[in-house]
């Protein structure tokens, strides 16, 4: 009885440690699931990584300019100044509270949008090899963001970015995954079938008079969106492979899109709970933790499907 008792207060305690961590992950596997479904139908998870790694900019950014406003450089604390009257007290503090609203994740935002847009120029107008301009945006990303990080006074943590933090996420961050997440599949639902049919067929699409262009920078400025609301589970680093590999899963079972999206939803939601109740009892990273047991996943589809179509011909066979 005492055992059980102990069990009921550390599965209680794990609870409030890890609601909010738990209810993120339940909105954003959704979401996930429905943008990676489209991202791997539509062949673009290489797209996806040159975004991600872009927004890893607007950290470094974010981080650097709320520090920046916060301290009144750069001609902040004057400006700050001449609003309040004159005042250095009021404005100092006006510029406190300036920098305390400016956040990392709302500058990602913008840097993986812009960087979505520059990727679908790239793809339509670029005379130069699409993998370079694209491996050399996605490393001017990544050195803007070390650059301003290291800018940043005092300590950083640049693995939280990097690697995910799903852990030591606040009500605040549920509400903002929530708010993305709704405009996210909103925008989805009211162009499925026009993505859906530019996905699998470009030509046909434009016969039907669907503007192919106008719906592939409708997925990517989604998918940009998508990656900003995975760097709080994965990390930059390890996006893609949360965003593709449980619809590849799925697509090893299924080729239709609907039943693709359904399925991509479940693995990524078991495989996100797995991996932070893993990385909780184990105390591990969980972002690398969620990626291994989605890419658990995907391994044990790769050896199913096989030994299902062997069964399959020898029932067809014996019959």
């Amino acid at each position: 009885m005492r055992l059980f008792r102990l069990r009921v207060v550390a599965m209680s305690t794990e609870f409030e440690l890890l609601h909010n961590a738990y209810l993120l992950t339940a909105l954003t596997s959704v979401t996930f699931g429905v943008i990676g479904s489209f991202v791997v139908a539509r062949r673009i998870g290489y797209l996806t990584g040159a975004i991600a790694h872009s927004a890893f900019g607007g950290v470094g950014v974010g981080l650097w300019l709320s520090q920046t406003v916060t301290a009144g450089a750069l001609g902040f604390g004057a400006l700050a100044r001449l609003l309040v009257g004159g005042s250095e007290e009021q404005g100092s503090a006006l510029c406190a509270k300036l920098g305390a609203l400016i956040r990392p994740v709302p500058s990602a935002l913008f840097f993986a949008a812009l960087s979505a847009l520059v990727v679908d120029f790239i793809r339509r107008n670029a005379n130069e090899r699409e993998e370079t301009l694209l491996g050399a945006l996605w490393a001017l990303g990544v050195g803007i963001g070390l650059v301003f990080i290291e800018k940043v006074n005092g300590y950083a943590s640049v693995n939280a970015y990097l690697f995910g933090d799903v852990l030591l996420v606040s009500r605040s961050d549920v509400w903002f995954s929530a708010i993305l997440s709704a405009v996210i599949l909103a925008l989805t639902l009211l162009n499925f079938k026009r993505l859906e049919a530019v996905c699998f067929d470009e030509e046909f699409a434009e016969l039907r008079g669907i503007n192919v262009a106008r719906q592939n920078r409708l997925l990517l400025l989604l998918t940009s969106v998508t990656v900003v609301l995975l760097m709080r589970v994965t990390g930059m680093a390890l996006i893609v492979s949360l965003l593709t590999l449980p619809a590849a899963t799925a697509c090893r079972f299924t080729k239709r899109l609907s039943t693709t999206i359904v399925a991509s939803i479940v693995i990524c939601l078991l495989g996100s709970l797995l991996g932070i109740k893993i990385s909780y009892c184990l105390n591990i990273s969980t972002g690398p933790t969620i990626t291994l047991v989605v890419a658990a996943f995907y391994l044990v589809a790769l050896i199913l499907r096989p030994i299902r179509e062997l069964l399959r011909k020898l029932r067809g066979v014996a019959s």
